[in-house]
């Protein structure tokens, strides 16, 4: 074993005199060389971007699903004729109402 791997085993031995408990001896010198692995900050950012990435492609994919289902079902209230104007109209009415009721909810401060 060489002193420059741990220069305080040398003085760890000099005070002792004598060979160190096992346990102990392992134990201490575990402590000291293990090394706990902390990814750097900008490894912690990119790992941040991802999961904001996927969570966004997820809801993207989630929305456009709705969407597509959605559109199967309105799509034939929506026609030229009266019914389907009126229906067109009172459908973006209900949407206007609910985005004026809940705009409030989302810029109050807790």
């Amino acid at each position: 074993m060489s002193d420059n791997l741990d220069p305080g085993l040398k003085r760890l031995f000099a005070e002792t005199a004598e060979h160190p408990a096992d346990e102990d001896f392992v134990t201490a010198v575990s402590a000291r060389t293990t090394r706990v692995y902390r990814p750097s900050p900008m490894v912690r950012e990119l790992a941040a971007g991802c999961l904001t990435a996927l969570a966004l492609a997820a809801a993207v994919g989630g929305a456009g699903l709705a969407l597509q289902q959605g559109a199967a079902v309105i799509a034939p209230l929506i026609t030229p004729s009266p019914i389907g104007i009126v229906t067109g109209l009172s459908l973006a009415l209900a949407g206007a109402i609910c985005v004026r009721l809940l705009a409030p909810l989302a810029f109050r401060r807790p």
